[in-house]
């Protein structure tokens, strides 16, 4: 949930202006730590790096942070490859104690994640790096919405399916929803929207609904997102994401799946029983993604309304009535910036619903190329 108040600042270090080797140093640092993270999220998440030109400078370099932190913890599996030495010692720990790599992994950004917002030890890690350097620059940063990303990634890392499709958009608020209000927060930052922040302030309900956009955005990531990676979690983890209850009403077995992912169906009928099979339960699971894009469409549509009457109520309020004339469409940019991770979301499901929800569909696995063009569209009619 979006929290306007920020707990109080944590001790700062502050730097002379002169050019002494201990600024130098930082700066190097910084400056190393933003290309690592740019090169990072170009490559690997390309909405959120073309989402970077729309935030605030004083918040960018903090979103791109959370952006890949959220990139790395999702590359933690129970597995992993290391060298033939540490293999052994891993498992000789594993076996002792019952700790595998994902737990180390686990452990190791909870305990930087900790010292970022302590402003302890040095840190030499870059995402962990920019975090605390949001912080020192006074941005609304909250270690929650990281831990609750943690815990969640770590449960369905050892627990490896969805029961039902409740299941997934629950790690959706877990995850997804988190990283929509770390941003949320990082944009309603004193020194970035401070009249924003008043006209929060002035109404709960507001609050609320601006809250549950983030929300309905992050399960509708979760739910799409499980769709995509079913043939990558099938072929390189030998796992199944599709919710059980739904591959039950559907007679789809999960080792029909698999075999059918990984391409150990040869029969032409078996794979046409299956691959109909599978449709029914994409149908069924897209479904519930698009009706959380839907409830955020009539949210974020509620938050236009009441912004509106705010300010008629408000007329006087200089604050508000100064800053409100350059909010295009009546929409803040430190409200509606969040809401456009949605894009991705959105053009996937027109996709998927184009091809018939087959997953295998040769043109579904191009990679998006409208990304841009309607970011700048989303932005300007703030749409999502």
């Amino acid at each position: 949930m979006l929290k306007l108040v920020r707990k109080k600042a944590i001790s700062v270090q502050r730097f002379s202006t002169s050019t002494s080797p201990r600024l130098s140093s930082y700066q190097s640092q910084l400056e190393r730590s933003i290309e690592n993270v740019n090169r990072l999220l170009e490559v690997n998440d390309r909405l959120s790096y073309l989402l970077a030109q729309y935030v605030p400078e004083p918040a960018r370099n903090t979103f791109l942070a959370i952006r890949a932190f959220a990139l790395e913890i999702n590359k933690i599996t129970d597995g992993g490859r290391v060298g033939d030495h540490a293999t052994g010692a891993l498992a000789r720990l594993h076996q002792s104690m019952g700790i595998t790599t994902a737990d180390m992994k686990f452990k190791f950004w909870s305990e930087i994640m900790v010292k970022a917002f302590a402003d302890a030890s040095v840190i030499g890690e870059p995402i962990a790096f920019l975090i605390r350097d949001g912080l020192r620059n006074g941005l609304n940063l909250d270690i929650s919405y990281f831990h609750q990303y943690l815990q969640t990634r770590r449960h369905f890392v050892k627990n490896k399916q969805f029961s039902n499709v409740s299941s997934i958009c629950s790690f959706g608020e877990g995850t997804y929803s988190q990283l929509n209000y770390a941003t949320q927060a990082i944009l309603l930052s004193p020194q970035i929207s401070p009249s924003v922040i008043h006209m929060l302030e002035l109404s709960t309900a507001l609050q609320g609904k601006v809250s549950d956009v983030a929300a309905h955005i992050g399960q509708a990531t979760a739910v799409s997102s499980m769709i995509l990676g079913l043939n990558f979690y099938a072929s390189t983890r030998n796992q199944v994401t599709l919710p059980i209850e739904l591959m039950t009403k559907h007679a789809l077995s999960q080792e029909a799946f698999l075999r059918l992912s990984q391409g150990h169906l040869t029969d032409g009928d078996e794979v046409r029983d299956t691959q109909d099979r599978l449709k029914n339960v994409i149908f069924e699971t897209a479904i519930v993604a698009n009706d959380h894009l839907l409830s955020a469409r009539e949210k974020l549509y509620q938050v236009k309304q009441d912004i509106s009457a705010i300010l008629d109520l408000r007329p006087r309020d200089n604050l508000l009535s100064k800053s409100s004339k350059r909010w295009k469409r009546g929409l803040p940019d430190a409200i509606f910036v969040p809401f456009m991770v949605a894009i991705p979301t959105s053009l996937y499901l027109q996709r998927l619903e184009k091809h018939d929800f087959d997953i295998n569909n040769k043109q579904l696995q191009h990679k998006e190329w409208r990304l841009a063009w309607n970011s700048f569209k989303s932005f300007y009619q703030r749409k999502i």
